[in-house]
Parts: C-alpha cells; sequence; structure tokens
C-alpha cells in the first residue's frame, strides 16, 4: 500500500484542520461529557475519518498522527496516548470491515468501546494514579462517551465525504 502526492497533500490538510479543531477551545470544538465533564467531545475526529473515507487506512493515520501532535507538543502524553488509541481503533476498525455503511459504523463503534475501556482500566490507574475501584466505576461512563464521540466522528464524515465526491465527480476531477 502506498500514498501518492494527492493523498499526502489532502492527508496533511486535514491532519492540519484536525490539529486546529484540537487547539481551538470551547464549543464546538470541546463540549463536556455531561456524565463526566473531565471528558469532552470534539470533532478532531471527523477530518481523520473523511481521510480514512477519502484514500484508506495509511492516509487516515497519517491524519490522526499529525491531528493529535499538538497534545503531545504540548506536553500532554497521557492525552496523546489516549487520543491516538480512541481514534486509531475506530479508524482501523471502521476500515477493516466489508460491510454495509451502518455494520462498519457500529462495529467501529463498539471497537472503540472495547479498546478504550481497557485502555482506561490501565492507564488511568498508571498515569492518573487512580484507584482500581473508581477506574471500574468510570468505564461505563466513558464506554457511553466513547460509543457517542465515534458516532460524532463517523457521521459528519459520511456528509462530507458525499458531498466532497459529488464535487469532484461534478467537475470531472475523478
Amino acid at each position: 500500500m502506498t500514498i501518492g502526492t494527492r493523498e499526502i497533500a489532502v492527508s496533511s490538510v486535514l491532519g492540519a484542520l484536525s490539529f486546529l479543531f484540537e487547539v481551538v477551545p470551547g464549543p464546538p470544538f470541546d463540549i463536556p461529557f455531561p456524565l463526566y465533564p473531565r471528558v469532552t467531545w470534539d470533532i478532531t475526529g471527523i477530518p481523520m475519518m473523511v481521510s480514512l473515507l477519502l484514500y484508506g487506512p495509511l492516509s487516515a493515520v497519517y491524519t490522526c498522527l499529525v491531528g493529535t501532535a499538538i497534545i503531545f507538543l504540548r506536553g500532554n502524553i497521557s492525552g496523546g496516548l489516549f487520543k491516538v488509541v480512541a481514534e486509531l481503533s475506530t479508524l482501523l476498525a471502521y476500515a477493516s470491515i466489508r460491510k454495509s455503511t451502518i455494520v462498519k459504523s457500529t462495529i467501529a463503534s463498539f471497537t472503540r468501546v472495547i479498546v478504550m475501556t481497557i485502555t482506561n482500566y490501565y492507564m488511568l490507574q498508571f498515569f492518573y494514579k487512580m484507584p482500581k475501584k473508581i477506574v471500574i466505576g468510570l468505564l461505563p461512563v466513558l464506554a457511553m462517551f466513547n460509543f457517542s464521540q465515534a458516532i460524532i466522528n463517523i457521521i459528519p464524515a459520511h456528509i462530507i465525504h458525499k458531498r466532497i465526491r459529488t464535487f469532484i465527480q461534478d467537475k470531472g476531477l475523478v
């Protein structure tokens, strides 16, 4: 699997957009999850999913790494790891399914929940020194957050992708 110049350019722009969404604080870029306001819904995953839909998994991984780089650059290693694991689990699960959009979206969302439940179980204890009992109590809430965040990423990305494809076809750029 290779990535061409056009794919790199588009993935870079989408990664920069994700990066920007991560930098700009407050709504609509960060909305506290009502059941646990320490995590926020955001739209940084939408450009990553658009990258996947346009050019495939390699472009999506590249877009994800560019988009989440700011978290690491700010020195938030744990936050960056949570974000990369969450986004990649959604993107790669979606890319690996050869079914309808609804099935792919559902499986990708549940994959994110499973991967992030395991990640949260260990990383919250390790990075934030949370007692195991508290972490276990948070896992169902974080699972709801992760499922909803996956849907927030996937649905708008499909709408955007459809419009981009229509535009490209109308202009004869395909």
